[in-house]
This record gives C-alpha cells, structure tokens and sequence, in this order.
C-alpha cells in the first residue's frame, strides 16, 4: 500500500490545492502541527492535529506512524504549503522500485535549482558535500523536503528519538546512509513564493550546525 503524508503548520490557503493535486483513493495522512487557521480537509483524508505547535520533525514521527499502523510499505512526504511539486513527490515512490529511500534534487530539475535563494543553494550546496565526504555517498542534495520511504527502512531507526525539528530530516537521512540503505534521486520542480514557507536566515544556521553535529556523530 502506498500512502501520502502531507504536513503543515498554518496553510489553510494552499492545502486545498496541494490536497487536490493527489489521486483519488491514494490513502492520505495530514498533519496539522497546531495550526491557528482552520483548513478545509476533505472527507477521507485522516486529520491529524497537535494540540500545540510541536516541530517539522514532530508532524513527520506523527505521519509516518499512522501511515505505518494502517498498513502502508511506501510513503510519501508532501508539504501543506505546495513549495514541492506534487506530482514529482509521488514519483518518488515508483523510485523506490530499487530503493529504501527515494530523495527529491532540486538541483536534477531543468533550472539546475537556480529557483533556489542564492545563500540557501549554497549552504545545500556545502552540507551536501560534506555528508558526500563523511559518507561516502555521491548526493546533488541531502536537504531536500521531497523524500519517500520504504516502511522498512522507517522501522530500522529509533525515529521516536530524534529531533522534533528541522534536523529530523537529516537525522533520518544520515540514519539510514549509515544502517546501508538504497537510495535514489529523481527531479523535483520547486517554488518559492509568499505562500512558501521557509525558516529564518537564524534557524536556518542552527540547523546547518546541527547537521554538521550529527555527521561527526554527536
């Protein structure tokens, strides 16, 4: 079973569109990490609500073990905002034909990630090598929000353990690099608009020393 889980904090103006770019009958998990709007969410989607305002990486442990409880093998992370291309995301499953792990690269896609602030690409751009180095691996981008999973893969790591913020992603990601995982990296078209949301230039340096923390294995 293939399953989507969609996470968001205040989009109420954009998941309608992003709720509506998924196929009919493809079982659909949203998150809402304590949300002061009230979004619309259609009858068959299961609503997932924080009493309060938890993190990024809370409302992923959230999805991910409600995706898994129901029964789901591949999933699918997908943004309330719409910053990733829907379509791109879901393709990220049939990628996970040959992997444990299927990563969307901004900077596969035709623009190159030219799309991308210029001080965001080249922090991506650094953190990426770096984990390359420690890693071994050959990544365009480790940090990318476009990602799927095989459950297996989730179950191999203590996800309840991890960050309840952003360096989740990078967490799980270094997690499963080191545990041997498969992974694959296909195209994913982006945007960056008002209705995009992306951390502060601050939280943003918390994050990258994070990263880096993680990679020397503290």
């Amino acid at each position: 079973m293939r399953a989507a889980v969609v996470v968001g904090y205040n989009v109420a103006p954009t998941l309608g569109a992003v709720l509506d770019a998924l196929p009919p009958g493809l079982p659909t998990f949203f998150v809402d990490d304590g949300s002061g709007d009230d979004p619309a969410v259609p009858e068959g989607v299961a609503w997932l609500r924080h009493p309060r305002n938890r993190g990024y990486g809370a409302a992923q442990k959230t999805g991910y073990a409600a995706a898994m409880a129901a029964g789901a093998e591949r999933i699918a992370l997908v943004h309330g905002d719409g910053q990733y291309d829907v379509e791109d995301v879901l393709g990220l499953l049939d990628a996970l034909d040959d992997a444990d792990v299927a990563l969307g690269s901004r900077f596969l896609a035709a623009d190159r990630g030219a799309v991308i602030p210029w001080w965001r690409r080249w922090a991506n751009r650094s953190l990426t090598g770096l984990a390359n180095l420690r890693l071994g691996t050959a990544f365009t981008e480790l940090h990318t929000g476009a990602r799927a999973f095989r459950a297996s893969a989730l179950r191999q790591l203590d996800l309840a353990g991890f960050s309840d913020d952003y360096v989740f992603d990078q967490q799980v990601l270094v997690g499963l690099a080191r545990a041997g995982a498969r992974f694959a990296e296909r195209p994913v078209r982006v945007r960056y608009d008002d209705a995009v949301q992306s951390i502060s230039f601050g939280r943003a340096v918390v994050y990258g020393v994070g990263c880096v923390r993680i990679l020397a294995g503290r």
